[in-house]
């Protein structure tokens, strides 16, 4: 019987590697053999056995930004897709694999359900029926579209924020989503000001954010008066903000000072629920719209996969660096940026 690999998070912190059968498909559903997977925060928090996502468990094979080939097709299936097709994976499962609720691939599906592979940090991967695989182009490398995920959400919350040419945009946080968004606003929106925030350890990514499109990039550990600077850029403050980063509370309080009257500010960046301070009459009397961002929906899945399809998104210049599952500890060490003096875009294994 011929086998695969596939990483398994016991949620401990470690990973182990394990052998695991090459899977046929259970009824009506398929089996992908994984190109590419990108690698995100919440891939971390796995590793250590926190859990975001309602139901999610551990141990788990990871990855929820998923390229693949449909490798084999029940005879049942009826997934709208053909052998030998490349594909973008939908991570939510409405419905679930029992027919109630949903399951989310990489994240609530552990490796002891059926062959045990769900997720993209195995060489192969199932699906259920039901799944939505959006077609993807063969004229861009499968590294480069495993952003396909997380534009989705992208594109999800520029529809909610209502993102408009006219808008004088701030992203606040330059990890791989905000850079999305960035080049999302820019190549395909054409927001008339976008400004990006960052730290100084985000240099590399701030470079990033105006290869793509960004108009100015701000480094709050240089600027005294981040809210000023924005009111001065924006003149009178920002009509659109989007909150993405990570576990830091005070950009959630800025956003607020930041926003001209009658702003909308996104808020999608984890806290791990660590406090946030904030003036509630500030957004009374600017007549704010605050509005969380939680993920992407069928409809943006498909029209991400559209953007990618038409060689108008910026995908080489978020491409990052890639790794094998034999350099993992490497990957997962530059995802959290513990190397000295490097630091990447994004991070995405490959499957050769």
């Amino acid at each position: 019987m011929s086998t695969c690999r596939g990483v398994v998070f016991p949620g401990d912190g470690t990973y182990e590697t394990r052998e695991f059968p090459i899977p046929e498909p259970v009824s009506g559903g398929a089996v992908l053999k994984v190109e590419a997977v990108g690698l995100c925060a919440s891939d971390v928090s796995q590793l250590h056995g926190h859990h975001h996502v309602p139901g999610e468990v551990s141990p788990i094979v990871p990855g929820h930004e998923i390229v693949g080939r449909v490798h084999s097709l029940a005879a049942d299936a009826a997934l709208g897709v053909e052998v030998g097709q490349r594909v973008g994976v939908d991570l939510v499962l409405f419905g679930g694999r029992e027919g109630h609720g949903l399951d989310v691939y990489g994240y609530t599906i552990g490796p002891e359900v059926e062959h045990g592979l769900w997720g993209g940090y195995g060489e192969y991967m199932g699906v259920f029926p039901g799944t939505h695989l959006v077609p993807l182009t063969d004229d861009v490398s499968a590294a480069e579209l495993s952003l396909f995920e997380p534009l989705a959400s992208i594109v999800n919350w520029s529809d909610m924020l209502d993102l408009r040419p006219h808008d004088r945009l701030v992203i606040q946080g330059p990890g791989h989503m905000g850079l999305i968004a960035a080049a999302y606003a820019a190549s395909q929106i054409g927001v008339r000001q976008i400004i990006v925030t960052g730290t100084s350890k985000d240099a590399v990514r701030l470079e990033a954010a105006l290869a793509v499109g960004a108009h100015e990039v701000i480094n709050v550990d240089e600027e005294p008066d981040l809210v000023g600077r924005i009111h001065e850029l924006t003149r009178g403050g920002a009509s659109a903000v989007m909150e993405l980063t990570a576990l830091a509370t005070q950009p959630v309080a800025d956003s607020i000072e930041m926003a001209a009257f009658g702003g909308r500010i996104l808020l999608a960046g984890l806290k791990d629920d660590s406090p946030t301070e904030i003036v509630s009459d500030h957004i009374v009397f600017k007549s704010l719209r605050l509005i969380g961002g939680s993920g992407s929906t069928a409809p943006t899945m498909e029209r991400a996969g559209e953007v990618l399809n038409s060689g108008t998104f910026p995908t080489e210049a978020l491409l990052g660096e890639t790794y094998t599952l034999d350099e993992l500890d490497t990957a997962l060490q530059m995802l959290e940026r513990k190397i000295d003096g490097r630091d990447a875009v994004r991070v995405s294994l490959v499957h050769p």
